[in-house]
Protein backbone atom coordinates (compact mmCIF):
# COMPACT_ATOMS: atom_id res chain seq x y z
CA UNK A 1 0.00 0.00 0.00
CA UNK A 2 1.20 3.40 -1.28
CA UNK A 3 1.86 5.83 2.04
CA UNK A 4 1.02 8.77 -0.27
CA UNK A 5 -0.06 8.77 -3.67
CA UNK A 6 0.41 11.91 -3.95
CA UNK A 7 3.86 13.52 -5.50
CA UNK A 8 5.72 15.50 -2.87
CA UNK A 9 7.68 18.52 -4.93
CA UNK A 10 8.44 21.13 -2.15
CA UNK A 11 12.05 20.76 -0.34
CA UNK A 12 9.60 22.31 2.75
CA UNK A 13 7.89 19.13 2.90
CA UNK A 14 8.43 17.81 6.87
CA UNK A 15 8.77 14.19 5.46
CA UNK A 16 11.42 15.48 2.73
CA UNK A 17 13.04 17.13 5.47
CA UNK A 18 13.35 14.34 7.74
CA UNK A 19 14.68 12.06 4.65
CA UNK A 20 17.48 14.27 3.73
CA UNK A 21 18.89 14.37 7.31
CA UNK A 22 19.57 10.69 6.89
CA UNK A 23 22.62 11.38 4.41
CA UNK A 24 24.07 12.48 7.88
CA UNK A 25 25.45 10.59 10.86
CA UNK A 26 22.98 12.94 13.31
CA UNK A 27 19.90 11.89 11.25
CA UNK A 28 20.82 7.99 11.20
CA UNK A 29 21.06 8.45 14.95
CA UNK A 30 17.89 10.80 15.72
CA UNK A 31 15.64 9.10 13.64
CA UNK A 32 16.86 5.24 13.74
CA UNK A 33 16.54 5.34 9.98
CA UNK A 34 18.99 5.09 7.00
CA UNK A 35 19.58 4.44 3.37
CA UNK A 36 20.09 1.27 1.43
CA UNK A 37 20.75 1.76 -2.17
CA UNK A 38 21.44 0.91 -5.12
CA UNK A 39 19.27 -2.19 -7.44
CA UNK A 40 21.61 -4.96 -6.46
CA UNK A 41 21.68 -4.45 -2.56
CA UNK A 42 18.32 -4.59 -2.53
CA UNK A 43 17.33 -7.18 -4.35
CA UNK A 44 19.76 -8.75 -2.36
CA UNK A 45 18.12 -7.37 1.05
CA UNK A 46 14.65 -8.53 -0.49
CA UNK A 47 15.55 -11.77 -2.06
CA UNK A 48 17.73 -13.01 1.64
CA UNK A 49 14.89 -11.61 3.48
CA UNK A 50 17.19 -9.73 6.09
CA UNK A 51 15.49 -10.26 9.92
CA UNK A 52 17.72 -7.50 11.28
CA UNK A 53 16.36 -4.60 9.63
CA UNK A 54 12.69 -3.59 9.31
CA UNK A 55 11.81 -1.17 6.09
CA UNK A 56 10.10 1.68 7.09
CA UNK A 57 9.84 3.12 3.74
CA UNK A 58 10.70 3.12 0.07
CA UNK A 59 11.47 6.45 -1.88
CA UNK A 60 10.85 6.42 -5.57
CA UNK A 61 11.29 9.23 -7.99
CA UNK A 62 7.77 10.13 -10.44
CA UNK A 63 9.53 8.14 -13.09
CA UNK A 64 9.30 4.83 -11.66
CA UNK A 65 6.50 2.73 -11.91
CA UNK A 66 7.20 -0.40 -10.25
CA UNK A 67 5.24 -1.34 -6.77
CA UNK A 68 6.83 -2.21 -3.11
CA UNK A 69 4.79 -4.46 -0.68
CA UNK A 70 5.91 -1.62 1.73
CA UNK A 71 4.73 1.81 2.46
CA UNK A 72 5.97 4.13 -0.52
CA UNK A 73 6.68 7.48 -1.25
CA UNK A 74 7.09 9.48 -4.23
CA UNK A 75 9.21 13.06 -4.97
CA UNK A 76 9.86 15.36 -7.91
CA UNK A 77 12.79 13.85 -9.65
CA UNK A 78 14.65 16.68 -8.63
CA UNK A 79 14.13 16.08 -4.79
CA UNK A 80 14.80 12.43 -5.45
CA UNK A 81 18.68 13.39 -6.95
CA UNK A 82 19.25 14.96 -4.23
CA UNK A 83 18.63 12.09 -2.05
CA UNK A 84 20.22 9.58 -4.59
CA UNK A 85 23.55 11.02 -3.69
CA UNK A 86 25.00 7.48 -5.08
CA UNK A 87 23.31 8.21 -8.65
CA UNK A 88 21.77 4.77 -7.78
CA UNK A 89 18.56 5.91 -10.27
CA UNK A 90 16.42 3.43 -8.30
CA UNK A 91 13.89 3.47 -5.46
CA UNK A 92 15.60 3.88 -2.32
CA UNK A 93 14.80 1.81 1.13
CA UNK A 94 14.71 3.62 4.03
CA UNK A 95 15.62 0.88 6.93
CA UNK A 96 15.00 0.68 10.92
CA UNK A 97 17.66 0.48 12.93
CA UNK A 98 18.47 0.40 16.83
CA UNK A 99 21.44 2.54 18.44
CA UNK A 100 24.47 0.46 18.77
CA UNK A 101 25.35 -1.04 21.94
CA UNK A 102 28.54 0.21 24.00
CA UNK A 103 31.24 -2.06 24.66
CA UNK A 104 33.29 -1.79 27.86
CA UNK A 105 37.18 -2.15 26.28
CA UNK A 106 38.55 -2.36 29.89
CA UNK A 107 36.99 -6.04 29.38
CA UNK A 108 38.85 -8.43 27.58
CA UNK A 109 37.91 -9.35 24.07
CA UNK A 110 36.21 -12.14 23.49
CA UNK A 111 37.06 -13.80 20.19
CA UNK A 112 38.19 -11.48 17.24
CA UNK A 113 37.55 -7.98 17.95
CA UNK A 114 38.07 -5.71 15.18
CA UNK A 115 38.06 -1.60 16.64
CA UNK A 116 37.60 0.59 13.54
CA UNK A 117 38.62 4.70 14.18
CA UNK A 118 37.97 5.02 10.79
CA UNK A 119 36.24 8.33 9.69
CA UNK A 120 35.82 8.15 5.82
CA UNK A 121 32.58 5.95 5.11
CA UNK A 122 34.44 4.61 2.00
CA UNK A 123 37.29 3.01 3.88
CA UNK A 124 35.43 1.55 6.61
CA UNK A 125 32.61 0.40 4.77
CA UNK A 126 35.66 -1.75 2.70
CA UNK A 127 37.19 -2.77 5.92
CA UNK A 128 33.85 -3.98 7.60
CA UNK A 129 33.71 -5.74 3.66
CA UNK A 130 36.72 -7.77 4.50
CA UNK A 131 36.04 -8.25 8.22
CA UNK A 132 32.52 -9.92 7.46
CA UNK A 133 34.12 -11.64 4.48
CA UNK A 134 36.40 -13.72 6.97
CA UNK A 135 34.22 -13.94 9.38
CA UNK A 136 34.71 -11.70 11.84
CA UNK A 137 31.64 -9.69 12.60
CA UNK A 138 32.17 -8.03 16.20
CA UNK A 139 33.42 -4.05 15.07
CA UNK A 140 34.31 -1.68 17.57
CA UNK A 141 33.77 1.99 16.32
CA UNK A 142 35.32 4.84 18.12
CA UNK A 143 33.93 8.56 18.52
CA UNK A 144 36.09 9.53 15.67
CA UNK A 145 34.82 6.58 13.63
CA UNK A 146 32.07 7.61 10.79
CA UNK A 147 28.51 5.83 11.02
CA UNK A 148 28.82 2.25 9.36
CA UNK A 149 25.17 2.95 7.73
CA UNK A 150 25.77 6.46 5.48
CA UNK A 151 24.86 5.99 2.00
CA UNK A 152 28.75 5.80 0.56
CA UNK A 153 29.90 2.67 3.69
CA UNK A 154 27.12 0.73 2.66
CA UNK A 155 28.01 0.69 -0.80
CA UNK A 156 31.56 0.23 0.21
CA UNK A 157 30.53 -2.49 2.12
CA UNK A 158 28.82 -4.23 -0.88
CA UNK A 159 25.93 -4.42 1.92
CA UNK A 160 28.20 -6.08 4.34
CA UNK A 161 27.67 -3.24 7.09
CA UNK A 162 24.10 -5.15 7.48
CA UNK A 163 25.46 -8.64 8.55
CA UNK A 164 28.27 -6.86 11.07
CA UNK A 165 27.91 -6.88 14.83
CA UNK A 166 28.78 -3.08 15.85
CA UNK A 167 29.45 -1.44 19.06
CA UNK A 168 30.34 1.62 19.97
CA UNK A 169 33.60 2.33 22.12
CA UNK A 170 32.13 5.98 23.37
CA UNK A 171 35.79 7.40 23.58
CA UNK A 172 38.51 8.65 21.28
CA UNK A 173 41.19 6.35 20.31
CA UNK A 174 43.42 7.61 22.42
CA UNK A 175 41.24 7.44 25.72
CA UNK A 176 40.54 3.81 25.51
CA UNK A 177 41.67 1.32 27.49
CA UNK A 178 44.01 -1.41 26.68
CA UNK A 179 43.26 -4.93 28.10
CA UNK A 180 44.22 -8.32 27.12
CA UNK A 181 45.50 -9.03 23.53
CA UNK A 182 45.66 -6.03 21.41
CA UNK A 183 47.29 -5.77 18.05
CA UNK A 184 48.00 -2.98 15.00
CA UNK A 185 49.72 -2.47 11.89
CA UNK A 186 52.39 -0.51 12.06
CA UNK A 187 55.82 -0.59 9.82
CA UNK A 188 58.11 -1.18 12.22
CA UNK A 189 56.21 -4.03 13.62
CA UNK A 190 57.07 -7.85 13.24
CA UNK A 191 56.65 -9.76 10.32
CA UNK A 192 53.20 -11.01 10.41
CA UNK A 193 53.94 -14.34 9.22
CA UNK A 194 55.79 -15.23 12.41
CA UNK A 195 52.78 -13.66 14.69
CA UNK A 196 50.94 -16.14 16.71
CA UNK A 197 47.56 -15.19 17.20
CA UNK A 198 45.63 -16.12 20.89
CA UNK A 199 42.12 -16.82 20.85
CA UNK A 200 40.72 -13.65 21.98
CA UNK A 201 42.25 -10.60 20.78
CA UNK A 202 41.62 -7.00 19.66
CA UNK A 203 43.31 -5.98 16.23
CA UNK A 204 43.13 -1.62 15.73
CA UNK A 205 43.03 -0.82 12.41
CA UNK A 206 43.99 3.23 11.74
CA UNK A 207 42.99 6.04 9.28
CA UNK A 208 45.24 6.07 6.04
CA UNK A 209 47.82 8.60 6.79
CA UNK A 210 47.58 9.81 10.19
CA UNK A 211 47.18 6.02 11.81
CA UNK A 212 46.12 5.55 15.21
CA UNK A 213 47.52 8.26 17.28
CA UNK A 214 47.80 6.30 19.94
CA UNK A 215 49.05 7.53 23.45
CA UNK A 216 52.56 6.17 24.85
CA UNK A 217 51.02 4.25 27.30
CA UNK A 218 48.38 2.89 25.31
CA UNK A 219 51.52 2.24 22.87
CA UNK A 220 53.10 0.09 25.43
CA UNK A 221 50.34 -2.00 25.42
CA UNK A 222 50.02 -2.89 22.41
CA UNK A 223 51.39 -5.18 19.99
CA UNK A 224 52.17 -4.01 16.44
CA UNK A 225 52.91 -5.68 13.16
CA UNK A 226 54.19 -5.45 10.15
CA UNK A 227 53.08 -6.82 6.39
CA UNK A 228 56.37 -6.81 4.46
CA UNK A 229 56.07 -5.12 1.06
CA UNK A 230 58.60 -4.86 -1.91
CA UNK A 231 59.20 -1.76 -3.78
CA UNK A 232 56.80 0.50 -1.68
CA UNK A 233 56.51 1.50 1.45
CA UNK A 234 52.89 -0.03 2.94
CA UNK A 235 49.74 -1.32 1.43
CA UNK A 236 46.79 0.78 1.76
CA UNK A 237 44.48 0.27 4.59
CA UNK A 238 41.98 -2.34 2.87
CA UNK A 239 44.35 -4.67 1.29
CA UNK A 240 46.47 -4.78 4.93
CA UNK A 241 42.94 -5.10 6.64
CA UNK A 242 42.68 -8.47 4.56
CA UNK A 243 45.43 -9.61 4.92
CA UNK A 244 45.86 -9.53 8.51
CA UNK A 245 41.91 -11.01 8.74
CA UNK A 246 43.17 -14.10 6.57
CA UNK A 247 46.40 -14.29 8.96
CA UNK A 248 44.62 -14.49 11.81
CA UNK A 249 41.70 -16.49 10.95
CA UNK A 250 44.79 -18.96 9.59
CA UNK A 251 46.93 -19.34 12.16
CA UNK A 252 45.30 -18.70 15.24
CA UNK A 253 46.22 -20.73 18.32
Amino acid sequence: MRHNEQTITSKDNPLFKKLRLLLSAKGIKEHKLFFLMGDKLIKEFTKTKNKNFKVHLVVCSDKYTAKFPFNTITLSQELFNELDVLGTHYPLFVLEADDFPTIDLKEKPEGIEVVLPVGDPRNLGALARSAVGFGINKIILTQEACHPFLPHAVKASAGAVLKADFYTAGLKTNELPITGENFALELEGADIASQKWPKDLRIWLGEEGPGLRLESEQMKKMKFINIPTHSIESLNASVSAAISFWEIKKHRQ
